[in-house]
């Protein structure tokens, strides 16, 4: 069959919604530019993204089945377990690119990094070339990646001193972590990565980790601002009555992401916090996603302290789950208590909101030392080197009250918005992570 079309672009997400909202993000983006986009993933999660995508064009859902087996529960040879449950997705996958390939002149993979060995067959197609898609922020990757590699570039004396300053806030790279990045040093096929970030944000590191993985690197996030048509509004009724009611600046929204589950005394401790700090909030409490069976949620259930609701109706809500990004957007919003995590980290910087940061795992310590020490947007209310302690509520009271109600925490948020403009800038029409999108998809078309 001739090839229809000049070039199709192939995503493949990993299967988790903490990594591949921010990629259905750019699909979108290149599928308004008249791209075709093609986005591999298991059916019921293009189910969901199909409702997500009313009305849209170019993006094509390839439903992948889930595999029957479960996931092994200790590591054979060092690799992680769920690459080795994802690699039994790399015939379906191929079969989809071998197809798609025929289609046009160039077929374009955009892949996550953990897709890696599912992808590995693809490129034994000759008009094929791929990109690793990297979830987590530039300052991350290369901070990773130095301890992976010391020495990768000697010019980033800034950053070995920061190191020096925060040693106990970096984190040790766990086996399976330094498996993926030692993977990735043997990856040759991939053309170059993009990351949903911006140098506004993150300032030399991407050009820091550009030249230390000798790769071309595309920063041209946060991706949801790049989209002219984002504007929809998913909050519920309730949560915006009572957003709507509050002074600007006044709410604190509390998050620990998708996949984070605290111990219930955990909870407890967080509620007395949040109910003696006087303050308004949104508090999204939850049982994480069981990310190493990418099924459903844990069961169970966890409760608040008695009377907590009663005590705290008309100032606080506790819900099961809320549009972040439309809270984060809201005026009454005027900080957001977070796990770190890089979606949320960007979310909330792009909107100029400042973080109360309490890290979690994976990248979320490297997340939080950016946030607090390097943009001077955020306080600690856990440190990565007490990761394993109990937060009080007497440290969760005075977190957030010093965030909410003190010139420090005003300092931080009047900051918050300066760069918030800046990113607004960047991805608007001529701004430099606009060009830079435009730089990437030059690249992929020519």
């Amino acid at each position: 069959m001739a090839a229809t079309n000049e070039v199709i672009v192939a995503m493949v997400p990993f299967p988790d919604y903490s990594h591949l909202n921010s990629l259905f993000d750019l699909a979108r983006y290149m599928a308004f530019h008249n791209i075709p986009v093609h986005f591999l993933c298991f059916a019921d999660v293009n189910k969901d993204l199909k409702l997500r995508f009313q009305g849209g064009f170019n993006i094509h859902f390839n439903d992948l089945l889930r595999p029957s087996s479960p996931i092994e529960k200790e590591d054979r040879y060092g690799v992680p377990p769920i690459l080795m449950y994802l690699e039994k997705l790399k015939e379906p996958i191929y079969e989809i690119c071998v197809e798609l390939s025929t289609k046009a002149k160039r077929l374009v993979i955009i892949h996550d990094l953990i897709m890696s060995e599912p992808i590995l067959d693809v490129h034994t197609l000759l008009n094929v070339k791929s990109y690793i898609f990297q979830t987590g922020s530039t300052f991350n990757r290369y901070s990773a990646f130095k301890q992976t590699i010391p020495d990768i570039i000697e010019d980033d004396d800034d950053h070995e001193k920061l190191v020096k300053q925060m040693q106990d806030e970096f984190p040790l790279l766990e086996p399976h972590e330094k498996f993926l990045f030692e993977m990735e040093l043997e990856l040759k096929h991939q053309s170059g990565e993009i990351i949903n970030s911006c140098k506004e944000v993150e300032g030399r590191y991407p050009e820091l980790l550009a030249n230390a993985k000798e790769k071309p690197i595309w920063a041209f996030g946060p991706f949801h601002m790049l989209l002219d048509s984002s504007s929809s509004n998913n909050m519920t009724r309730s949560l915006e009555l009572f957003l709507d009611k509050q002074d600007d600046n006044s709410v604190i929204f509390v998050s620990f992401g998708s996949t984070t589950t605290l111990s219930q005394e955990q909870v407890n401790e967080l509620a007395r916090g949040l109910e003696q700090s006087n303050h308004r909030f949104i508090w999204v409490l939850r049982k994480g996603d069981n990310v190493e069976k990418l099924k459903e949620k844990l069961d169970g259930k966890i409760e608040l302290p008695e009377g907590f609701e009663e005590r705290v109706e008309g100032r606080g809500m506790v819900v099961n789950w809320a549009p972040q990004l439309e809270i984060l957007g809201h005026s009454s919003t005027g900080g957001f208590l977070s796990h770190c995590g890089w979606n949320s980290c960007i979310e909330s910087i792009s909107m100029g909101v400042p973080l109360a940061t309490w890290p979690i795992s994976y990248d979320h310590p490297f997340n939080s030392i950016l946030v607090t020490n390097l943009l001077k947007i955020g306080i600690s209310v856990k440190s990565w080197s007490h990761r394993d302690e109990l937060v009080t509520a007497s440290t969760i009271e005075k977190a957030v009250k010093t965030l909410m109600g003190t010139i420090q925490g005003d300092e931080m948020r009047q900051r918050a918005v300066e760069l918030s403009e800046k990113i607004k800038s960047s991805a608007s029409r001529g701004g430099l992570a606009r060009k830079e999108m435009e730089s990437f998809i030059s690249h992929i078309i020519k």
